[in-house]
């Protein structure tokens, strides 16, 4: 196996059409063909042509995602030393519990859930002029509604606790992400309540409402995805 010196390394930096190249533990690895290496950059947080060791640690994925790539090399110089301790944060005895039994991947289910089916329920009752479809899509949204705030919470913890609180690219999105869905939510209910009057409507305030109903669909699923890119980083 071809050695390769941290001088060396830092030369396929992933710019200029230059490799990627990364090390972990004394191996080092391409990653030019990764999509989330493009420019040799990665989440707008870390740098090719560098020893990761100290900083995988506080990634919020495991080592083996790297086993994905072809090993070209072995660094010569010895891993990077560890992260501190004090990177990590000491959640309470009861934020402990609850995280340990990974409550975000179970309660982020329900909103997406439930607001994809409010956007079917929605454009069914259009095209059918169906009442019930349109009630059902009301009591959609209402349980969404009612579960998003867990979800919030626990994503947050688990950012913080888990992940070291690491404010990255793609938190920064999904947070944006979340909060535009709070505002549909809030919208879709707001004007449901205040400015109509029954299930089946008509003028620009039921268009106004289906549209944001309808909205939340791909706002849910862009939030799933992110959120895969967190958990499964291709």
């Amino acid at each position: 196996m071809k050695q390769m010196g941290k001088d060396e390394l830092q030369q396929y930096d992933g710019n200029e059409d230059r490799k990627a190249y990364v090390a972990y533990q004394g191996k080092i690895f391409e990653v030019t063909q990764s999509k989330l290496w493009r420019n040799g950059l990665h989440l707008k947080t870390h740098q090719a042509g560098r020893d990761l060791t100290a900083g995988m640690q506080a990634a919020p994925h495991g080592p083996e995602v790297l086993e994905r790539f072809e090993q070209v090399a072995e660094l010569t110089e010895k891993p990077g030393p560890a992260a501190p301790a004090a990177a990590f944060k000491t959640p309470p005895r009861l934020v402990e519990l609850i995280l340990s039994q990974h409550p975000h991947p179970i309660s982020v289910h329900f909103p997406i859930a439930l607001c994809i089916a409010a956007a079917v329920f929605t454009l069914l009752g259009l095209i059918f002029q169906a009442p019930s479809l349109e009630k059902a899509a009301l009591y959609n949204i209402i349980f969404a509604a009612l579960s998003t705030p867990a979800s919030i919470t626990t994503g947050v913890l688990s950012w913080y606790y888990n992940y070291s609180g690491i404010w990255t690219h793609i938190y920064r999105v999904k947070t944006f992400i979340s909060i535009l869905l709070v505002v549909f939510l809030a919208a879709a209910l707001s004007i449901h309540f205040l400015c109509l009057s029954g299930p089946a409507q008509d003028g620009p305030w039921y268009w106004v409402y289906s549209l944001i109903v309808m909205a939340q669909a791909p706002t849910v699923i862009g939030l799933g995805y992110f959120g895969g890119k967190i958990t499964f980083p291709s």
